[in-house]
């Protein structure tokens, strides 16, 4: 039994010098996070002109209504104040539309700023919203794509 006490004293009387010795060291400071935040790339702007490649593919446009699947309709229209740009509704949402040039010889109108991107083929169009990698109407047909796939037959 008194050994018993020995121990517990000689421990407690340890205590205190090994608070003395923590209590001596520094402190490590704490990890601060990164301040530095990445801001998003900037959307490209529209072009303040066309130039004569993008005035190219102007006339190329179907203007008007296009029904598409799931009973949209994607109405095309030009811009009242800007030359060679498009206004494109679907729903409620209206977005301005630029002409691009393409190799392929598909006809694209896109607005950089929404990611809105039309796409037109003689025989239907489709509008994709870029940013999301999303379909947002497919197998839309213009009158005159209708009467292209039936010529076609």
């Amino acid at each position: 039994m008194r050994l018993i006490t020995l121990l517990v004293a000689a421990s407690l009387a340890a205590v205190p010098a090994f608070a003395q010795t923590q209590a001596s060291k520094p402190q490590a400071k704490p990890v601060q996070p990164n301040k530095t935040t990445k801001k998003a790339p900037a959307a490209p702007t529209e072009p303040a002109e066309i130039d004569g490649d993008r005035m190219a593919v102007v006339p190329l446009v179907h203007v008007g209504d296009a029904g598409c699947e799931a009973g949209k309709t994607v109405n095309v229209k030009t811009h009242e104040n800007l030359a060679g740009r498009f206004v494109l509704t679907v729903g409620k949402d209206k977005h301005t539309m630029t002409p691009q040039p393409t190799t392929t010889g598909v006809v694209r109108l896109e607005n950089p700023k929404s990611g809105m991107v039309w796409l037109q083929v003689p025989t239907k169009s489709m509008l994709m919203d870029a940013k999301k990698g999303q379909r947002v109407a497919d197998n839309c047909v213009h009158p005159a794509q209708a009467a292209e796939a039936a010529s076609m037959k």
